[in-house]
Formats: C-alpha cells, structure tokens, sequence
C-alpha cells in the first residue's frame, strides 16, 4: 500500500448535498475545480488505482449550522462497501445532550477516529464542558482529527457563513492534550495563521500530529517543512482534502521537494498505519 490519506470527504451526493451544499460553490471557486459526485464503489476504485487507501470523515454541525449531519452510520456503511479501502472516523455534534452516546456509537461502528471542525461546529474543543466527550473517544481508543487554521468553508459569504475562525487555533488543540493526555489528536492541514503554535504543540504534546491536508505541499512554509520531515517526522501525516486536491495533485507537488524516501514512507504510510493500528 503506497499511501493512507488521512482526509477524504465523501464525494457522495449525500454528502455534498447536504451539509456541504451552501458552501460548495464558493469552495469549487476557490480550489479551482469541480467536485465531481461519486458512488462508493467509484470512490474506492480511484483509490486502489493509486494504490492508496482513504479515511472517510464524518460531519455533524447540525447545531451550529442547521444542515444534516453525515453521520457515523454513513461513514460505516461508506467502510462496509470497500473495507480493503476504507477507515471511517465519525461524527459527533458536541452541542447535543446525546453527545457522548455519539462517540459511543461511533465506536461501536468500528470505526477509528471522530472528526470535529471547531470553526464550524463553535466550539472550543479545550472548554471542559466538552471534555467528557473526548474521554469518551479516549476510553473507546478513538483519535480525534480537529480542522486546524484558516478554512474555505464559508469563506466569501456573508458573516463568513457562521464559520468562526478563532476556534481552529491549534493552542486549544494544547490545552485539549493537557487535560486528556491519552487522547491522540490530529491537527488537520497546514494551521496558517498558526503554524508556529501547531509546530510547538505537537513538539510537547507527544499525543498531537500533523496532518498536512488542504494545500499543495509546493506552499508550505520552510517551518513546516523542516518540523514535518524533521523533529515531528515520526508524527507528521499525509491528508490531500480530497475531493477538493486530489492525492495526485499532493503527491506530485510533494515528490518535487526531493524529501528522503524514508521520511517520505513514514508520512505517506507508516505513521497512520501505527497510528491506526491498521
């Protein structure tokens, strides 16, 4: 298996129809194509055909938002079709009562992990009236993969469409690690305008990683690029944010960087297969 792409949405219409639908078109303007909508079956024979396999992200922000949520029995069913392919991380609405039952099920779904996008779903993931929820995910073995940083979610609507940028500083990603040291966190994509503090999180917290989705590596800063393939080169990840950059798009960009191949099978593979445990 060349690659484990920590950060894949599903392209189902379900998906991008739903939660996803007031933001679509701003975001196919932004990375400059359009997503195309695909079958589960189609999904996974893009990735075997690149060798690859794909961690499906669930979405529930249905508090914040009012739109569906794309829940953890979804992302399982998405899994069941192509397990050889497929690693679900579910969803969880942190504002709902049955919030922690969410992780419960989750879990029980045998999925790995839960996504959260504090941005979106405002909220502070560090604020301990959240906390019991990432005991929970800890208890059950769940990581949990927070969006990290500026998004395009929202971007260019009016009021930013609700989003809340101040929510994805990765310092609250610090704060979360204190106070529930044995949960791993994933700090998802480059956290510009907080990269320094993602790096120095990651670099004292030993349970948070780096994950590298959402821009073409050909724009990292030399920060990022020396922490991710230097002290923090056992806990760097790759994510491409498909279906908004494919893994192509990544891997080219990234292969142009002439990184040492060692270093390059850790965060292309290695490190979410130990990650994982898959």
């Amino acid at each position: 298996m060349r690659f484990i792409d920590m950060h894949c949405h599903p392209p189902v219409p379900t998906y991008l129809d739903g939660p996803f639908a007031p933001y679509l078109s701003e975001l196919e303007k932004r990375f400059g194509r359009a997503v195309p909508r695909m079958s589960a079956d189609e999904l996974a024979d893009y990735y075997r055909s690149l060798d690859g396999r794909a961690v499906l992200l669930g979405w529930d922000a249905t508090t914040a938002t009012g739109l569906p949520p794309f829940t953890s029995d979804q992302i399982a069913e998405l899994v069941a079709a192509a397990p050889d392919v497929f690693i679900g991380f579910g969803a969880v609405d942190p504002h709902r009562p049955e919030a922690v039952d969410q992780v419960d099920r989750a879990a029980a779904l045998g999925l790995a992990g839960l996504k959260f996008h504090p941005s979106a779903q405002v909220f502070d993931p560090s604020d301990p009236a959240y906390r019991r929820i990432f005991e929970r995910a800890a208890d059950n073995g769940l990581a949990c993969l927070f969006h990290t940083g500026y998004t395009a979610l929202g971007a260019g609507l009016p009021g930013g469409g609700g989003v809340e940028t101040r929510y994805a500083n990765p310092m609250l990603l610090d704060a979360l690690a204190a106070s529930v040291p044995e949960l791993r966190i994933i700090a998802a994509h480059p956290s510009w305008p907080w990269q320094s503090e993602a790096i120095a999180a990651a670099q004292h917290k030993p349970t948070i990683w780096l994950e590298l989705s959402g821009w073409s590596p050909k724009y990292f800063s030399r920060e990022l690029l020396d922490a991710c393939t230097g002290r923090l080169a056992e806990r760097s990840l790759f994510g491409s944010d498909f279906p908004f950059i494919t893994p192509e798009l990544w891997l080219r960009a990234w292969a142009n960087l002439e990184i040492d191949e060692s270093v390059t099978q850790r965060i292309l593979h290695d490190n979410a297969a130990a990650l994982l445990d898959r």
